[in-house]
């Protein structure tokens, strides 16, 4: 239908007068309508079940996913946990998770058995691979405080761990040590509109100038809102409530659609510039601070300013390996980071985009490859952007012909940009995701700092210095030959098997994770060096590394199938990485007697920098100099 029929249908159908008819009859208030300043951040926010009423398909797509019930209130439909009422102990401390009717509680328990303290469950936080849980711990003032406790449940292994099995943490750390309050922590970036209200900032400041002790984590007092909870439209879209208002009149919608304008009450992330687009992903997918002292006040009351399509950097300070952290940590936030300042943790995603060629000389952007309407809801991605498809735009002659720049066979996942240019070498939540700065692998100058390199992670049994070798042969004399290791380790030594060993938590857990993995040029036979050094793992004193460990060596036996060890798939499914280690040393002596017994006469001999013999067993005079180098220092991941 044409604008002239539609306008006269309108004119036939809408009554005389009204907003309607002044809309029809005087087109320059429409016009004045669109042409109108518009400052969304004093917006109202709405609401997405009023976004669902004109936009029922996107709501739909959008309420399938995990950022919808990122938070929720703790009820028999969000509760994902066994609150059965059986004990769970870790460290020392005692819990037991309740349900009485339709409400949920944390019971602490004290000596003899007795209940000591008991917290109901008000917020549920995650929905995929975890649920942690805030209870609700009253103070002696006003205001409610909300504490995130350090016990969470395990959805895939259908189990209660401690955060420290999920947050790198170490044995050595006290139970309480991922204890935090909910309203000035987690409210951030897994709920939409936070305001944290705390009414008495300015009292412990105050507090703090006379020289009193103040601990902010216990002496704060909160009122918190949030707009909704979870991840909304929202956040993605600015506050709707003017778009809402405005567009009540039908007839503006229409003319929008006939004009084919922007609609300046709400935001559209694709119709924005690339920096703008990936600044709305990077409020909460690029861990960031206060820009100020006096901003850190404005955060605590009143909550974050940034809007969805304002320009980041003039509402917080994007962190990086720069970036100072308190004076009990000065490097926290450098550890957040390889040596070369890439990101090693999830919810950094945006920071390795904007390191990104990709990003920084072409049109790159977060929803190039995600959406939050479609595609697999485990990223949000379209199953053809798994592929080179989603590199096409810019790079259609590789694509289409790969192993002249790739030197591995076209069907290979040697031969999928992602393996090479955002290789797993990111820690998040016990398992290991892709880095978001896309890049070149440069063998010496990842092993120089200290990073995992794309090469060595596939090549398990190869050291840096033959991956450098290749580079070199195949991509020129750019390609430099390392001259040591950043983590201490020989140059000799195999690079995975060296970092499982030498590495400090986050290098020891992606290799520990990648040992298991499939896409591997080398046979299961050719990998079973693997087994005695994923068993020497086992012993890392961090529970999460030891996770990675077993997950890998279920992965091998899950691929040798009749050739897999007897007996040990059984022992491993069993072995607990979380429980103290007097418990785990028993299960670990029966799954090394186990492959002792294991016949190895079919398998190749070890490949030479692995510190296995030709027995298939560590060569502990080798390893334990590397064992030494290993660092065990603390890495807060901040989610």
């Amino acid at each position: 239908m044409s604008k002239i029929h539609l306008l006269a249908l309108l004119a036939v159908l809408l009554p005389a007068g009204g907003l309607a008819a002044g809309f029809l009859l005087a087109p320059g208030i429409y016009e004045e309508d669109l042409a109108t300043p518009f400052v969304h951040r004093e917006a109202a926010w709405t609401g997405s079940t009023t976004c669902q009423s004109c936009h029922p398909d996107q709501f739909a797509s959008w309420d399938r996913t995990f950022h919808s019930t990122m938070t929720q209130e703790a009820t028999p439909k969000s509760v994902v946990g066994a609150f059965n009422g059986e004990n769970v102990t870790y460290w020392g401390v005692t819990t037991r998770p309740v349900r009485r009717g339709d409400d949920f509680f944390i019971e602490y328990i004290g000596a003899g058995g007795q209940v000591a303290a008991s917290f109901p469950v008000k917020l549920t936080v995650g929905s995929r691979r975890f649920q942690q849980y805030v209870v609700d711990i009253p103070n002696d003032g006003e205001g409610e405080t909300l504490y995130r406790i350090p016990l969470l449940w395990n959805i895939p292994a259908k189990r209660w761990i401690h955060l420290n099995g999920a947050f790198l943490g170490h044995d050595s750390e006290p139970y309480d040590t991922h204890t935090t309050t909910w309203n000035q922590n987690c409210i951030f970036c897994h709920n939409t509109g936070p305001r944290p209200g705390s009414i008495n900032y300015d009292d412990m400041i105050a507090r703090a100038l006379r020289g009193e002790r103040v601990n902010a984590e216990h002496d704060g007092r909160f009122v918190s809102e949030v707009a909704e909870h979870g991840i909304s439209c929202e956040s993605c879209h600015a506050p709707a409530g003017e778009h809402a208002d405005r567009n009540r009149n039908p007839l503006r919608r229409y003319l929008l659609h006939l004009n084919g304008a922007d609609d300046p009450t709400i935001v559209n992330p694709a119709k924005l510039t690339k920096e703008r687009s990936a600044e709305v992903c990077g409020q909460c997918h690029g861990q960031r601070l206060p820009p100020s002292q006096e901003a850190v006040r404005d955060w605590m009351i009143e909550g974050p300013t940034y809007r969805a399509g304002d320009v980041l950097a003039e509402h917080v300070q994007v962190t990086s390996s720069a970036t100072p952290g308190p004076p009990h940590m000065p490097d926290m936030f450098e550890r957040r980071f390889w040596n070369d300042g890439t990101p090693r943790l999830t919810a950094h995603e945006y920071q390795g985009l904007t390191m990104s060629p990709c990003f920084q000389q072409g049109e790159l952007t977060c929803i190039s490859c995600h959406t939050m309407h479609g595609g697999d809801i485990f990223g949000q991605v379209e199953p053809e952007t798994r592929t080179n498809e989603a590199c096409r735009s810019c790079h259609e002659d590789l694509v289409d012909n790969p192993e002249p720049h790739t030197y591995h066979g076209a069907e290979s996942t040697g031969s999928l940009c992602y393996s090479c240019h955002m290789p797993k070498v990111t820690y998040g939540v016990q398992e290991i995701h892709r880095s978001h700065r896309i890049e070149k692998p440069k063998p010496a100058a990842d092993v120089e700092a200290a990073r995992p390199n794309a090469c060595t992670l596939c090549h398990v049994d190869q050291t840096a210095v033959w991956a450098a070798e290749k580079s070199r042969e195949w991509w020129g004399d750019a390609y430099e030959v390392p001259t040591y290791r950043g983590d201490g380790a020989p140059l000799d030594a195999a690079s995975s098997v060296a970092a499982l060993f030498a590495g400090d938590p986050v290098q020891r857990a992606v290799a520990a994770r990648l040992a298991g993995r499939r896409d591997t040029p080398l046979s299961i036979e050719e990998r079973a060096f693997l087994y005695p050094v994923l068993l020497q793992c086992l012993e890392d004193g961090y529970p999460t590394v030891r996770w990675m460990c077993r997950s890998s060596l279920l992965e091998l036996q899950e691929e040798a199938g009749e050739k897999a060890v007897p007996g040990l798939t059984e022992r491993l499914e069993r072995f607990d990485y979380i429980v103290p280690k007097e418990r785990r040393d028993l299960q670990l002596a029966e799954m090394r007697r186990v492959w002792a017994e294991f016949s190895k006469g079919h398998l190749p001999a070890p490949p030479a920098g692995v510190y296995v013999d030709a027995s298939y067993e560590l060569v502990m005079s080798e390893v334990a100099p590397l064992l030494a180098l290993k660092s065990n220092k603390m890495i807060h991941i901040g989610e």
